[in-house]
């Protein structure tokens, strides 16, 4: 299967992924490891990531230091659940190297509809009585305002730079289908400027539209190849999750010495980060 759109993940993060650059790296449910990863072994820094399921993906961005911000959901392992050690050293230490921005689900969808909508902010449920609010976990990114038809909790617009997005299958015009969940995926894919779909399985454009497509070809940058690309995590009718990756990833990261070992070992293959 040959088209325009299909590149290899290389060739994705070197042309999407810069310093300075808003990089969404979805979906929720599904983290996407071999782009972070690709993203570490270029040797990337200075870069705004949204990322709703953080989990130990965004702990190892971190702790590569590829990160100016992180807009996130949660960072922490679901298995077990443990720790992701990188981060709470961050957290405990007053670390502000990296700008961190908690938003929930919800707020963080609200945020990137807006920047598919292209307005500024979107009005969101106050959540009052959570840290949201009381203890303003999103970093400024939630405001209230008084309109003339009343006052209104909003969250701030999030435009990525580019939003690299997981489907299960995709076609070479860029057409994808998810399986599920779908969560932020199909409006980070309209409020990014450039979009390239992750595709477990790359296949002819009628089977495409017979599966079902979610995202259209007519948003998408580009289509990177990649089966097993959210592995040890999981996909819906593929494979599960490798729970003891994440158990090895836990008891093995909990000094910088470890983290540092754990990522020449699995991710750089001995070189510098």
């Amino acid at each position: 299967m040959t088209g325009d759109k299909l590149i290899g993940l290389p060739e994705a993060v070197t042309a999407h992924v810069q310093p300075g650059r808003t990089v969404y790296l979805g979906n929720f449910g599904a983290q996407l490891f071999a782009v972070g990863h690709e993203i570490i072994r270029q040797g990337r820094t200075g870069l705004h990531v949204v990322i709703g399921s953080g989990g130990i993906l965004l702990d190892q961005l971190l702790g590569a230091g590829a990160l100016a911000s992180a807009t996130f959901g949660h960072c922490w392992s679901p298995v077990g659940p443990g720790p992701t050690w990188n981060f709470r050293r961050a957290a405990e230490s007053g670390d502000r190297a990296v700008t961190l921005y908690e938003l929930s689900l919800g707020l963080m969808t609200a945020a990137l509809t807006a920047g598919a909508w292209g307005v500024p902010f979107m009005p969101v449920p106050g959540l009052p009585g959570t840290g949201y609010t009381d203890e303003d976990w999103p970093n400024g990114r939630m405001s209230r305002v008084d309109t003339a038809f009343g006052a209104a909790d909003i969250v701030a617009a999030i435009t990525p730079d580019v939003a690299f997005v997981h489907v299960d299958q995709a076609d070479a015009d860029g057409n994808g289908v998810i399986r599920g969940p779908l969560g932020e995926a199909l409006v980070a894919a309209q409020a990014a400027r450039a979009l390239v779909l992750v595709a477990e399985e790359v296949v002819g454009t009628g089977a495409a539209r017979r599966a079902g497509i979610v995202i259209p070809g007519v948003l998408t940058t580009a289509v990177v190849h990649h089966p097993g690309a959210v592995a040890p995590d999981g996909t819906i009718g593929r494979y599960e999750r490798d729970v003891a990756a994440y158990e090895r990833y836990v008891a093995g990261t909990s000094t910088p010495e470890g983290f540092a070992a754990w990522l020449a070992e699995h991710v750089t293959g001995g070189r510098d980060a």
